[in-house]
């Protein structure tokens, strides 16, 4: 046994390129702002400045998919939803109308 070699099965795998493999389809922006992929149905949302304004999650639901609207609430050091939609367009607007 070489040394470090523990047996067994090697767990090494090798690293994809690719993000996530996402079954929730991207959020629409409808001609505003701009959605990032950062992770497995989450997509953060910046206005055309760059500022952020929030985040999309994508929740299943029976017949397909919601989309949440979260905003980082300061005080409590957490999201706060504000509500899920069944357009992905409507909860981005949620986000830009919710300021």
């Amino acid at each position: 046994m070489r040394r470090g070699d523990v047996g067994g099965r090697s767990y090494r795998v090798r690293m994809s390129t690719a993000l996530w493999n996402d079954l929730a389809p991207a959020p629409r922006s409808a001609g505003w702002g701009a959605a990032t992929h950062v992770a497995a149905g989450l997509w953060r949302i910046a206005d055309p400045r760059g500022i952020v304004v929030g985040h999309i999650r994508a929740v299943a639901a029976d017949g397909g998919w919601r989309y949440a609207a979260e905003r980082f609430h300061t005080a409590s050091g957490s999201f706060r939803r504000l509500g899920e939609f069944w357009s992905s367009s409507d909860a981005v607007e949620c986000l830009r109308y919710g300021r």
